[in-house]
């Protein structure tokens, strides 16, 4: 991995800022959405498929974990933010959501995957896993010493965006991925999930904050509670609780 790749990773969470800050002009009804980076795909699929129900888009942008709630905090105008329970707890006692806002209840596990024709040998490989830090929502390291593995090298990134790319250009035998992150990558293969015991699978909701300004937002959030929102989630790696 480059240094120029690794610093181009980490300046990315910035770079919607500036787009997001900007004041919307009251004509417009496109939504602002800010999710956890592990989301990104399975989000852009499902504001593909309201905008061709609904007719408005829904902009998505993604930020680390440990960056959402900073976001919210210096007043960026998302209209609607997708993250951790724990996340969006903390966000209606900073009075960024209001506290009967969370909705939805989704999981997405941990996975071990490998390259085409790979199988678990490849565990013993080159393996790369998350660092425990803001960009990421677990400890990688950790997970794998719980796990058993001895690979041979672990290789620690920043994000399972930043495994997966490593799987998929070969400089990686097996990584630790979310459940959407193998479906955003077809070209990967399972290898086996991750125990719920040893990583239990990361529990997000969705809500409207107070700092939406453009009309409705609140139907994007019946649209993913509902059944075309729900099915298109959990196509996407994300497992739906009743």
């Amino acid at each position: 991995m480059t240094l120029q790749r690794r610093l181009l990773l980490q300046a990315l969470p910035a770079a919607p800022l500036a787009l997001v800050a900007l004041p919307a002009r009251a004509e417009t009804t496109d939504l602002v959405l800010n999710c956890d980076t592990a989301l990104a795909a399975p989000m852009r699929v499902a504001a593909k498929r309201f905008a061709a129900l609904s007719g408005v888009r829904v902009r998505v942008f993604t930020t680390a974990p440990g960056s959402v709630l900073p976001q919210l905090a210096r007043a960026i105008q998302n209209d609607l933010v997708m993250t951790s329970q724990a996340g969006l707890a903390a966000a209606v006692g900073q009075k960024l959501v209001a506290p009967d806002a969370p909705a939805g209840l989704w999981h997405n596990r941990f996975v071990l995957a490998g390259r085409p024709g790979a199988d678990r040998s490849a565990l013993q490989g080159r393996m790369a896993v998350s660092d425990p830090t803001q960009a990421s929502d677990h400890d990688g390291p950790a997970i794998l010493q719980a796990i058993g593995t001895n690979p041979a090298t672990v290789l620690g990134v920043i994000d399972t965006d930043e495994v997966a790319w490593l799987l998929v250009h070969n400089r990686a035998d097996a990584g630790l991925l979310h459940s959407t992150d193998l479906a955003a990558n077809p070209s990967l293969v399972l290898l086996g999930l991750v125990a719920e015991a040893i990583a239990p699978a990361s529990a997000y909701a969705i809500a409207v904050t107070t700092l939406a300004r453009r009309p409705h937002p609140e139907a994007f959030v019946r649209f993913l509670t509902g059944p075309d929102g729900s099915a298109v989630l959990k196509a996407q790696g994300l497992e739906v609780s009743a």
